[in-house]
């Protein structure tokens, strides 16, 4: 529980992304967000390329790793880049925010609930109490800037995305699936008529 707490801060920090992105365009929020996915990635190669490199970053980051990353798995951190990346570039600025606000809040209500309260599994790891506590946040988060009944479909599908074992981390599809279904929403008819 400890290690998942310490690794849950950090992803806190995610938060910081959708703040500065309040603050400055769509233009310089991609120039901005592209440097950081370039040292990701950057990062990510050579860890494996380089031993001293590699030994150098797992001593630093092993506490916050998940056994399949310290394995050589892509981290979380840099699924949570690309995400926050493409999410800026394929939404209007609120949908975007809101997305990653899904990737960071979300998942860490699912976490903190499941592990400390969760009794009825779902899916794997994944229990119930868990995944209601990831739909309350993302529906608080989207009832803030959505049509209700849009936020309310976006909860629910970042939840369910959530919850089902994908291959992919989730940090690149609960922000990435559920923003699509809410941008086709928003560009539709559906909105029209639920405004009527």
């Amino acid at each position: 529980m400890l290690a998942e707490l310490l690794r849950k801060s950090i992803h806190l920090s995610g938060l910081s992304l959708p703040v500065i992105y309040f603050f400055l365009d769509k233009s310089t929020m991609l120039i901005f967000v592209g440097v950081l996915v370039g040292i990701a990635i950057t990062v990510e190669l050579v860890k494996w390329v380089s031993p001293s490199f590699g030994g150098f970053f797992f001593q630093i980051f092993a506490p916050m790793l998940r056994r399949h990353e310290q394995k050589g798995a892509i981290t979380g951190a840099t699924y949570y880049i690309i995400s926050a990346f493409l999410c800026i570039l394929f939404f209007s600025k609120t949908l975007a925010v809101v997305c990653i606000f899904f990737m960071v809040l979300g998942d860490l209500a699912a976490a903190l609930v499941g592990k400390k309260w969760g009794r009825t599994k779902l899916l794997g790891t994944k229990s119930l109490e868990g995944s209601a506590a990831c739909f309350v946040v993302c529906a608080a988060i989207a009832l803030i800037k959505l049509h209700p009944v849009i936020g309310i479909i976006g909860a629910l599908v970042a939840t369910v995305v959530e919850m089902l074992p994908f291959p992919i981390d989730d940090n690149l599809t609960v922000p990435l699936v559920s923003g699509a279904v809410m941008h086709f929403l928003m560009q539709s008819t559906f909105i029209q008529f639920l405004a009527m």
